[in-house]
């Protein structure tokens, strides 16, 4: 494991507390939560004041434009040698923590990340049916268990699948988890139910809204950009032989579907954001039925047009694509982040890479612990507590 150290500068609560509020506010906002944590026990007065909302929400400002890497790591085929790791700075003097997952020794398999928004980290520790929930901080070490979902399975409905999102609705500072169940029908078109739930609220709500243009596409969670969640999937009706994001709206709670570009007909796609923006990653299948498996990597963007709409840019296009090189998202929401996965000397080996769409730059990562399958996020840390505070 690598490391790194540094001493910080003390600070002692009697050297500032002659100092004005605002100035103590303003130097302990610039403050990693570790420190943060031990000094609430130091000064009643310095726990009182990191604790407000107003604080809590300056001291994330300074945070969000540097976030660290979080991935979770597994062994695709027998579940063992798991983890979480938080990975500081990667490309400079990194370190890797490994982090203890909230419960994770009375789990009976290891957690899912569903998303990381402000600090926060939703865990699915369900068996199956994504139908059990932690709320967790790894910086303060808070977290809580989500009240269990309204929507289940039955034996007259017997679910399908289910499609996870979390993200936040900046205008009510509202953080949600979004769970789309899917039954399987009578027809082609599944039975989709949708429920939400609400940090501030504690509970979880069942919405009439509905999808009916698309079918979601399995393995991936939805990805939160600019206010809305989003998921890959297969266009029907008049998107048919086409695929679309379906794209949730999380302070209005409704669904719309955006057509992706017609590249993507014949690849992987991965939903990421980039540069505030919804984007896609366009890559070769593994296998191909058609015969009809593009060989190379293409990067679009939806971007504001001048006329006031918007439309897919394209950003990159690499050519001979290797396929065992797999985009899983982005780190500081403008370099791509790539796993390699690979037979050497008989023996599976996985890489980290990061890749600059601007320069087309690639850096590899030498990190110890994605020696199997991983997913990988941007994360920052905060005070947000797990529960809502008014």
């Amino acid at each position: 494991m690598n490391s790194c150290s540094g001493r910080r500068p003390r600070i002692m609560a009697s050297s500032l507390s002659s100092l004005p509020q605002t100035t103590i506010s303003d130097i302990l906002s610039r403050l990693p939560v570790k420190s943060l944590i031990r000094f609430k026990s130091v000064s009643k007065n310095w726990a009182d004041l990191t604790s407000t909302p107003a604080f809590i929400a300056a001291h994330l400002r300074r945070s969000s434009p540097d976030p660290n890497l979080l991935i979770r790591r597994y062994h695709s085929q027998t579940g063992s040698d798991h983890g979480i790791w938080l990975i500081t700075d990667p490309t400079l003097n990194f370190r890797t923590q490994l982090l203890c997952a909230p419960l994770e020794e009375s789990l009976v398999c290891f957690p899912k990340i569903v998303g990381s928004v402000d600090g926060l980290v939703c865990l699915d520790i369900s068996p199956c049916y994504a139908s059990d929930f932690v709320m967790w901080n790894p910086g303060t070490k808070q977290f809580k268990n989500l009240p269990l979902p309204l929507i289940t399975s039955s034996r007259d409905s017997p679910i399908w699948m289910v499609f996870l999102g979390f993200g936040i609705d900046s205008f009510n500072n509202d953080y949600k988890l979004v769970r789309i169940v899917s039954f399987r029908g009578n027809d082609e078109s599944p039975l989709l139910r949708v429920e939400v739930y609400s940090w501030r609220e504690g509970v979880w709500k069942e919405i009439e809204e509905r999808f009916e243009l698309a079918l979601l596409c399995g393995g991936q969670d939805g990805v939160f950009v600019d206010g809305s969640l989003n998921w890959p999937a297969i266009g029907l009706q008049r998107f048919a032989d086409r695929k679309v994001v379906v794209s949730f709206d999380m302070g209005r709670e409704v669904f719309k579907t955006i057509p992706l570009p017609p590249a993507t007909r014949n690849g992987n796609v991965k939903v990421v954001s980039y540069m505030g923006l919804l984007a896609v990653a366009v890559y070769p299948l593994i296998f191909a039925a058609n015969g009809n498996n593009m060989n190379r990597f293409e990067f679009w963007v939806l971007s504001d047009c001048e006329d006031g709409m918007k439309r897919w840019a394209n950003l990159v296009v690499v050519e001979n694509f290797l396929k065992s090189l797999v985009p899983v998202g982005t780190w500081r929401d403008r370099e791509l982040v790539f796993k390699y996965t690979g037979v050497r000397d008989r023996e599976h080996q996985s890489s980290i890479f990061l890749f600059d769409p601007v320069d087309q730059r690639t850096t590899r990562l030498a990190i110890d612990c994605v020696d199997f399958c991983f997913e990988g996020l941007s994360h920052v840390e905060s005070l947000v507590p797990v529960n809502y505070t008014s």
